[in-house]
């Protein structure tokens, strides 16, 4: 499905990711976890092509477009003299979606986004992104900023997105990455695919 091969991306004189291969074949949740700095978010850049880099990403065997791939970044940008509802229809008009879905957050419409806590900005973008179907979700350090409760619905909906689309999580929180179908350990420019029965040796592998 998925077949992500990235010979190089540096910055400056600075290799970040080097020869990553990764093949996904199915559906299915899969984490990305890494020390600060290591290139998890170079990473996901690179699929969403929002950074350049040597190499290739092909979707079902067809070069992967942008507009397959949804993104949360750890802080997502939002308009700040936009109110919520603005951003959401200015989010919908951009990615040509016709139509509302239901929110997957209780956010008042009405309040200017420069208003928000870090919290409520990530549930508002999160709302706004999914306003549109992608075959592909990345989520950057998801629980970041979030309440339990928040943390607890979006964990819940990531894992039914994971039932039919490919969904990449980093998380510093290795306990909410156990129901992958595997876990890509991002050291040295490189990754290492980890599956579920060698989970528990990833701090070791991190820290030690």
């Amino acid at each position: 499905m998925l077949k992500i091969d990235i010979q190089n991306k540096r910055y400056s004189n600075k290799t970040i990711l080097k020869d990553v291969k990764v093949d996904v074949l199915e559906n299915g949740l899969y984490g990305i976890v890494g020390k600060n700095g290591s290139g998890k978010t170079t990473f996901f850049n690179c699929l969403t092509h929002l950074t350049t880099f040597e190499g290739t990403i092909h979707f079902n065997e067809k070069p992967l477009h942008p507009s397959q791939v949804a993104f949360i970044p750890t802080e997502p940008f939002l308009y700040d003299y936009l109110s919520v509802g603005e951003f959401t229809s200015f989010y919908c008009q951009l990615m040509k979606i016709k139509g509302n879905k239901n929110v997957t957050f209780d956010v008042d419409t009405k309040l200017l986004v420069k208003e928000l806590s870090t919290g409520m900005r990530k549930k508002a973008y999160i709302n706004a992104v999914f306003q549109k179907d992608y075959d592909i979700y990345i989520f950057d350090e998801p629980y970041n900023g979030l309440d339990i409760e928040s943390v607890y619905v979006l964990r819940k909906i990531i894992k039914q997105l994971s039932e039919n689309h490919i969904v990449f999580v980093s998380s510093h929180l290795l306990e909410s990455l156990y129901e992958s179908k595997a876990i890509y350990v991002l050291q040295n420019e490189h990754f290492q695919k980890i599956l579920p029965k060698d989970f528990p040796k990833i701090e070791t592998m991190l820290f030690e």
